[in-house]
C-alpha cells in the first residue's frame, strides 16, 4: 500500500450530519457558481475552467464521503431506505445525489461538464495531447504505433492487476480495476473501429445495471476515484484513477463516453430538462461544434442529447449562433441564425 500525505482539511466528524454541513455547503457553493457562470455569455468557457478548478479543490480537500460516481448511486438507495427510520442519516446520504439530479432537471448534465473532477482530469489530459497533435481529433485512430502502445500498456496493467488480485478480493475491494480493464478494451475498439464508436456508449447502461444489481445483492462496489474523495489508501483505486485519466490520451473523456453510470443518468435527463441545447434548422454544418465537443455528442449540427455533458462549448463556438442554450420548447431562431443573440 502506498503511503500518502493526508490532504483533507476537515478531519473531525461534525455531529449529527457527519460533515454534511461542510460538504453540502461547499458543494452547493460550487453548483451555485456553475449556474451563475452558465448564464454568462462572455468568455463562458474560461469561467467553466475556473469552476472546474474550484470543484477539484473542493472534492480533493473538503469532501470526505464516498461521492464517486458509484457512491452517488449507492448512497441514494441507502438514504432512501433510511427515510422514516433515521431521517438525519437519510438526509446525509441523499443530499448530494438529490442536488445533482435536481440541477440536471433544470439545466441538464451540468455536473458532468462543469463540476465532476473525474471529467476535469480527463479533459486536461486530452487537451494537453491535442496541443502536440497535428490533426486535432478527440479519438486517436488506430495505427501500428498506437496498437503497440496499447498492448504494452495493457501488459503493464494486467501485471498490476495480477499483483493486486493475488491477495485481495475482486469484489468489492478491487472492483474499480474491473471497470478500468473494460475501459481499456472499449477505448481500443473505439480507436480501431471508429465507425462503431457511438454504439460503444451503450456500455454505460451495462455499467449502471451492474451497479444496481450489486446494490440489490448488498455488495458495495467502490468507485475508481474513491480514494481521493474518501481519503483512503487503495492500490486498485489509485491505479484505476491513473488509467482513467491516461485513457484521455487516446479517447477524450473515455470514461464519460463509455462507462460512467451516473453520467448516463444525468445525460438522460437532458431530454426533459428545463434548459436545453437546440440547433436551428439554418445550421451550415461547418462542424465547428464537433471540433470542440469533448464527448462527440454533436457533429455537423446533429446533436445527440443523451451523450451531451452540457459544457456548452458548441454553443460558444458556433460562428453563426445556430446552436443555443434555451428554455425547453423555445425556438432556436429559424434559418437566420446569425441575426439572433447567442445563449
Amino acid at each position: 500500500m502506498i503511503a500518502f500525505v493526508n490532504w483533507k482539511i476537515f478531519r473531525r466528524t461534525l455531529i449529527p450530519f457527519q460533515e454534511s454541513y461542510v460538504e453540502l455547503a461547499a458543494c452547493l457553493a460550487v453548483f451555485f457558481l456553475a449556474l451563475v457562470c452558465v448564464a454568462v455569455k462572455s468568455r463562458r468557457q474560461s469561467w467553466r475552467h475556473i469552476v472546474q478548478g474550484v470543484s477539484v479543490l473542493v472534492f480533493f480537500f473538503v469532501v470526505r464521503s464516498c461521492l464517486g460516481v458509484f457512491g452517488l448511486i449507492r448512497n441514494a438507495f441507502h438514504g432512501a431506505s433510511l427515510i422514516g427510520k433515521d431521517d438525519l442519516n437519510a438526509f446525509y446520504f441523499l443530499s448530494m445525489t438529490v442536488v445533482i439530479l435536481s440541477v440536471a432537471l433544470h439545466s441538464g448534465a451540468i455536473f458532468c461538464g462543469w463540476i465532476c473532477p473525474t471529467g476535469t482530469m480527463q479533459e486536461v489530459v486530452g487537451k494537453g495531447r491535442r496541443l502536440f497533435q497535428k490533426k486535432k481529433t478527440h479519438v486517436v485512430l488506430g495505427s501500428r504505433i498506437s496498437l503497440l502502445t496499447i498492448l504494452a500498456g495493457m501488459g503493464i496493467f494486467v501485471w498490476f492487476v495480477y499483483r493486486i488480485f493475488g491477495n485481495r478480493r475482486p469484489l468489492p475491494e478491487d472492483s474499480a480495476v474491473l471497470w478500468v480493464t473494460s475501459l481499456v478494451v472499449i477505448s481500443s475498439f473505439a480507436m480501431f473501429f471508429s465507425r462503431r464508436e457511438r454504439a460503444l456508449r451503450s456500455f454505460r447502461v451495462v455499467s449502471l445495471a451492474f451497479i444496481m444489481f450489486s446494490i440489490f445483492l448488498g455488495i458495495s462496489v467502490y468507485s475508481p476515484v474513491h480514494f481521493i474523495y474518501s481519503d483512503v489508501r487503495d492500490w486498485a483505486s489509485e491505479l484505476s484513477t491513473i488509467a482513467i485519466v491516461s485513457s484521455a490520451i487516446w479517447v477524450a473523456r473515455a470514461w464519460c463516453r463509455y462507462l460512467c453510470p451516473f453520467g448516463y443518468v444525468c445525460s438522460q435527463l437532458n431530454r426533459v430538462a428545463l434548459r436545453q441545447v437546440v440547433v436551428s434548422p439554418g445550421c451550415s454544418e461547418c462542424d465547428r461544434c464537433g471540433q470542440v465537443c469533448e464527448v462527440g455528442a454533436i457533429e455537423r449540427g446533429k446533436l445527440n442529447s443523451s451523450a451531451c455533458i452540457m459544457c456548452l462549448a458548441c454553443v460558444d463556438a458556433c460562428p453563426s449562433r445556430c446552436i443555443r442554450y434555451v428554455n425547453q420548447g423555445e425556438y432556436a431562431g429559424g434559418d437566420a441564425c446569425a441575426t439572433g443573440s447567442g445563449a
